[in-house]
């Protein structure tokens, strides 16, 4: 048996619409790749009540070096209230 799942790219989409296909059952799975690269801790800064995301910068990634790419900082739980 084999299974598929429908991933639906919208580049430009705000991450607070990310699941506007998936609740239309137009897609099974929410791409968050650049999200992903911009917050290498992504699921716990979702997890986290008023945890903000970096925003990704679209512009130099994969720029060649580490900047864009490898250099944005991990969310510190003892600054937050």
């Amino acid at each position: 048996m084999k299974l598929y799942a429908l991933l639906v790219n919208r580049s430009d989409r705000p991450l607070e619409k990310i699941d506007t296909d998936f609740e239309a059952n137009l897609e099974d799975v929410d791409p968050v790749g650049a999200w992903a690269l911009a917050n290498p801790d992504f699921v716990e800064r979702l997890k986290t009540e008023d945890a903000q995301l970096i925003e990704p910068g679209r512009t130099i990634f994969y720029g060649g070096g580490s900047k864009g790419y490898t250099d944005y900082p991990l969310l510190n739980l003892s600054n937050m209230n």
